[in-house]
């Protein structure tokens, strides 16, 4: 007697070239991760900060603050109460702000500069 030929059926996933399976776990890590640090900046001692306007900006501007997925939107310059570790992380982008450049004025003489001072 012949034996009947069987066949498997194989049964695969197609995927657009771009598709990303994963998207969905990615975004909940994100939101998870946004989530913590907003707790760990909700224990954190405040500060008071005012973020400086720019020459010519309007007033009610804002700057966006984003760490860990966390985005805060602060308004400038008006003072705030702000978690600690922010108010440092914006003084510091400032501070760098102020610095760059200070070394190649050119109209900074010696002298003008000692009067600043």
């Amino acid at each position: 007697m012949a034996r009947k030929a069987t066949t498997k059926r194989r049964t695969t996933r197609t995927t657009k070239k771009n598709e990303d399976i994963s998207t969905p776990t990615i975004n909940a890590a994100v939101l998870d991760d946004a989530q913590k640090t907003k707790l760990s900046l909700d224990s954190k001692p405040k500060v008071n900060f005012m973020i400086p306007l720019v020459p010519g900006e309007p007033a009610g501007s804002f700057e966006t603050v984003c760490i860990n997925g966390y985005l805060m939107k602060l308004q400038k310059g008006k003072m705030l109460q702000v978690p600690k570790p922010v108010a440092d992380i914006l003084a510091n982008k400032y501070r760098v702000e102020m610095e760059a450049g200070s070394n190649v004025l050119v109209d900074r003489s010696a002298e003008t500069k000692k009067a600043l001072e």
